[in-house]
């Protein structure tokens, strides 16, 4: 049968999009340029069918997210639909992205992860070599659903929040098999960032601050629990039937348990939402010292400035303006907390 693309509208969610104070304006969902489905070689479309148990009779590829792997909804014709992952060692050539090793961990990370993770557990896992290319491909059920919208409206991030604080005692600790780097693993290259900005901005009051911060966050951040560490609106997805979901396990981390509830509040904080209350009422972060928190926020921010910096990849047009107005968001809500501003290039 002839495969075609979806001829379902796009729905509205996907023209959200926030505003850097420059004044451009950068879409939040139609972020992606991803393979498309007839550029998949035959023998690994076949193969997919084969793991489906039924034909493709249609494809929507999903617009969300920063990389250019595939990553599609698949309607069977059988009337089932999938969600499908897939990404080859050619593309991780053509990108310089590690694309299909990145599958490859997150299919070991789903694997292990224990249920009351809030992750959509894999259908099945499928590699396979063609013409000198390694194939990774995931199989998902498809969620209906959708991500949060954007900007953050306040019933939405309870939702996500609520959904952290009940994921958290499952993530409390590794399951057995899942080896993760500890945060001062992860995270030990903030000397390096801080060299960075030292010779774009100079000295000031704002990266001492920073720097002080940092430094502590070995510390401060370490722990033992499983944290996703990448954990934005665009990775979040609110089922029709109330359930939230988290997706793309590819980077987790041991650390402290808070951690991910922070940092999905970056983007709401920017967004204008309260998020110093939510901060001090959620019971993740409500025992947690204040500066804990604000280690891991400078962290975040030398991270987004140095790395909006960097080249921009054709295949992600939009990463570095995401990155730049996640690092204006993130210096905005560290600059209320500690009372010190930045400068220009916060």
């Amino acid at each position: 049968m002839e495969t075609t693309r979806s001829s379902v509208p796009r729905p509205d969610w996907e023209n959200d999009q926030v505003r850097l104070p420059s004044g451009v304006t950068v879409p939040v969902r139609a972020t992606a340029r991803r393979r498309q489905w007839d550029t998949i070689p035959d023998v690994v479309r076949h193969g997919i069918e084969e793991q489906a148990g039924a034909g493709v009779v249609s494809v929507q590829t999903t617009g969300t997210g920063f990389t250019p792997g595939f990553a599609s909804r698949l309607d069977l014709a059988d009337g089932r639909s999938i969600f499908v992952k897939a990404a080859s060692t050619e593309d991780d050539r053509r990108h310089g992205w590690a694309l299909s090793s990145a599958y490859r961990v997150e299919a070991r990370n789903l694997r292990l992860l224990p249920r009351g993770a809030g992750a959509i557990p894999l259908l099945w896992t499928w590699e396979v070599r063609h013409a000198d290319e390694d194939w990774v491909v995931l199989g998902f059920p498809y969620v209906e659903g959708r991500p949060p919208r954007r900007p953050w409206l306040v019933d939405e991030l309870r939702l996500v929040t609520d959904r952290l604080a009940e994921t958290a005692p499952a993530l409390a600790s590794a399951p057995l098999g899942l080896d993760l780097e500890p945060f001062a693993a992860a995270f030990g290259q903030f000397s390096g960032w801080i060299d960075r900005v030292r010779e774009r901005d100079g000295e000031s009051a704002w990266l001492d601050t920073v720097s002080a911060l940092a430094v502590e966050s070995p510390e401060r951040c370490c722990g033992t629990a499983v944290v996703h560490l990448d954990l934005r609106d665009d990775n979040l997805l609110l089922a029709d039937d109330g359930q939230v979901w988290i997706c793309d396990w590819n980077w987790p981390m041991l650390a402290a348990p808070w951690l991910d509830l922070v940092t999905v509040l970056i983007a709401a904080s920017g967004d204008g939402l309260d998020t110093d209350r939510i901060v001090a009422e959620h019971p993740l972060t409500r025992a947690v010292d204040p500066r804990s928190v604000d280690s891991w926020l400078a962290n975040l921010w030398l991270y987004f400035t140095t790395r909006m910096e960097d080249e921009v990849p054709v295949s992600s047009p939009h990463l570095r303006d995401h990155q730049a107005w996640y690092a204006e968001a993130t210096h905005g809500w560290l600059a209320l907390r500690t009372g010190v501003p930045g400068g220009s290039h916060a």
